[in-house]
């Protein structure tokens, strides 16, 4: 029971964490990354740091283009960090599976959860419509229809998940 209530505690404290990183800077993906990265001490802080530079360009749909949510990209990021043990340098189909697997269950999860795995969509399915980041006035809009709350919780939610996949991996070895 113990264990149930700190990993309960530690699952709320990656997707607060996530949630709050995403408020302040607005980096969907590096925000998922770095809430799992840290909270679960998947890497040190240089190799951390090298993954999270790899996520920056990847929020917003894939660099703005409103392709795949960056929550979803930052947490498959998450997984393989923490699931990934083998020298990713080399050719290890075998090994490569359970994080595959793992993946593929978190992008379904994401779906389900958010209604599609791309940013415009996700922000036409919950905003009503999807707002030109690009555009100061068009953010302003986004920012009264509740845009900024809605990225922070999936962000939140899509960190979450991914913690939760990497404990449930490292539990079953």
């Amino acid at each position: 029971m113990n264990v149930d209530v700190s990993r309960q505690q530690l699952l709320d404290r990656v997707e607060q964490d996530a949630m709050c990183l995403q408020r302040d800077l607005h980096a969907c993906a590096r925000c998922t990354l770095l809430a799992v990265g840290r909270n679960l001490h998947l890497a040190d802080e240089t190799c951390l740091e090298v993954s999270l530079k790899t996520a920056i360009p990847l929020s917003g749909g894939i660099a703005g283009v409103r392709k795949q949510c960056g929550g979803l990209i930052g947490g498959i990021m998450a997984i393989g960090l923490g699931m990934v043990k083998y020298d990713a340098r080399t050719s290890n189909p075998e090994a490569r599976k359970p994080v595959m697997a793992a993946s593929k269950q978190f992008y379904r999860w994401f779906e389900r959860e958010f209604g599609n795995s791309d940013c415009y969509d996700i922000r036409d399915i919950h905003l009503g419509r999807f707002f030109d980041p690009a555009d100061s006035e068009e953010m302003k809009k986004y920012e009264a229809a509740g845009g900024l709350e809605l990225c922070a919780r999936a962000v939140g939610k899509a960190a979450r998940k991914a913690a939760e996949i990497i404990l449930d991996a490292s539990q079953a070895r």
